[in-house]
């Protein structure tokens, strides 16, 4: 065999899977055809998107400070500056992390690979043989299912590009992608409608959804449970757009763009991977990254379940460590521990963030459980900075443990974490309610929760 371990896809999975092949003593190839080499999440995913929404939630606040005795006057922007503060931004954690990749030890090419069979690759013309295969080749845009004009039908890559605010857009889907980049458009001056096939968290969290839907209500046309029925093209530029409601009505949005945000799927069609006896459904894999092809390993956005970067990382370092042993002759003993609760964060205002099992999830299982909220409109720290809308919620088991938490809120992003450190470290509601939260601050509100738990 040419190579212990080959690596199709060098991102956040594939790097950090590469890595651990290699420290693990494979010879090991990682590929990427990727136009720029980085990985979604640095390139067009997460720190773009976060750079952009900081100057959007900064600017609304500028804009809101009447509401705290300041008078500001007219608010503008600049879309120029603000977008190459984006990109500034972004090739500077692309250097970091191509030089990462760069200085280790594994051979890496810039090139694209296909299955010929299970063990043999083909790069570029060139057959190469492996031993045990790690698939982080990522993913792409979910297609949108109608046609329109050139220039109108943007995707989440599409909007890094925008050299000005649309003037109006609807966004489809009501994913993290769909609705960070909703009220972004909304707060640099676009009028956004979104639209949604359910209602706001419908799977997870009903009640979540809806506080969600009230705060972004106040700056847009929110449309959920809604059907696209038809996209015309309209002579003056842009398209018209029929939506179906919940009550059977329908009604027609003009807009200039639409974002499709529905989704990304695995980025598998170039890979031919039945020639390798795999099937889609065989890359949504267990706790030990492995296909039921078993030298053949899946990490990251290819798995087409989280798509997260922490969780991509260690997925990817799981992979790369089992295909390692798989090529070695070893026993594949490294797993994911899949019980811990996980964490999930949309950066919206107010940001969301959930932490393992929501009531309506726990309800559907018939698993007992108590809950308590706090609301942060009507919580010290909370009313200072002037929350409108959001609640922290605690979700305990019949024994105490915590078995979730949900946030709505200022700094939710933030403060999720905390229940997670208490789950981590073996805690429960007991535990927390004991903890000396420091007075005024939205942390403090968990310590209402947790008593009102922990008297229960």
């Amino acid at each position: 065999m040419d190579y212990d371990v080959v690596v199709i896809g060098c991102g956040s999975a594939g790097s950090r899977a590469a890595a651990a092949a290699q420290d693990a003593g494979a010879r090991v190839l990682a590929l990427d055809g990727a136009e720029e080499l980085g990985g979604l999440c640095i390139l067009r995913g997460c720190m773009p998107t976060k750079t952009l929404l900081e100057t959007a939630h900064r600017l609304h606040d500028i804009r809101d400070a009447e509401r705290f005795g300041i008078q500001v006057g007219s608010v503008e922007l600049d879309f120029g500056a603000h977008m190459d503060r984006m990109r500034q931004l972004v090739a500077r954690f692309k250097r970091a992390k191509v030089g990462s990749i760069e200085r280790a030890d594994y051979e890496l090419r810039r090139a694209s690979a296909r299955f010929l069979d299970p063990h043999t690759l083909e790069i570029e013309g060139e057959r190469v043989t492996t031993k045990a295969v790690v698939l982080a080749t990522g993913s792409v845009v979910r297609p949108f299912g109608f046609e329109c004009p050139p220039g109108v039908l943007l995707d989440s890559d599409d909007m890094f590009k925008l050299t000005a605010a649309p003037g109006r857009a609807l966004v489809r889907g009501s994913g993290a992608v769909g609705l960070e980049f909703a009220q972004w458009l909304a707060r640099v001056g676009t009028k956004v409608v979104l639209s949604a096939r359910g209602r706001l968290f419908h799977r997870r969290d009903l009640e979540l959804g809806a506080e969600l839907e009230a705060a972004l209500a106040e700056e847009m046309t929110v449309r959920t449970q809604s059907t696209i029925l038809a996209v015309r093209p309209l002579e003056a530029g842009g398209v018209e757009v029929d939506l179906k409601l919940a009550d059977g009505s329908t009604e027609t949005h003009a807009v200039d763009v639409i974002l499709n945000a529905t989704g990304r799927v695995p980025n598998i069609e170039p890979l031919n991977i039945g020639a390798a006896n795999l099937s889609p459904e065989d890359l949504r894999v267990g706790g030990d990254m492995r296909t039921p092809v078993g030298h053949v390993f899946v990490a990251g956005d290819t798995t087409g379940q989280r798509q997260i970067l922490h969780e991509a990382n260690l997925e990817g370092r799981i992979a790369g460590r089992n295909a390692a042993a798989v090529a070695l002759g070893r026993d594949v003993t490294t797993t994911y521990d899949t019980t811990t609760p996980q964490v999930e964060v949309v950066f919206s205002d107010p940001p969301v963030a959930f932490l393992g099992q929501t009531p309506q999830e726990l309800e559907a299982a018939g698993i007992p459980h108590r809950v308590a909220l706090k609301r942060f409109p009507e919580q010290g720290r909370g009313i200072v900075v002037g929350a409108r809308h959001g609640f922290v919620r605690l979700v305990a088991g019949e024994a105490g443990e915590l078995l979730g938490c949900q946030m709505i809120g200022p700094r939710a992003d933030d403060l999720i974490h905390v229940p997670t450190a208490v789950v981590r470290c073996g805690g429960g509601i007991a535990e927390m309610a004991k903890i000396p939260w420091y007075h005024p601050t939205l942390a403090e509100a968990f310590i209402e929760v947790a008593r009102d738990l922990d008297r229960a």
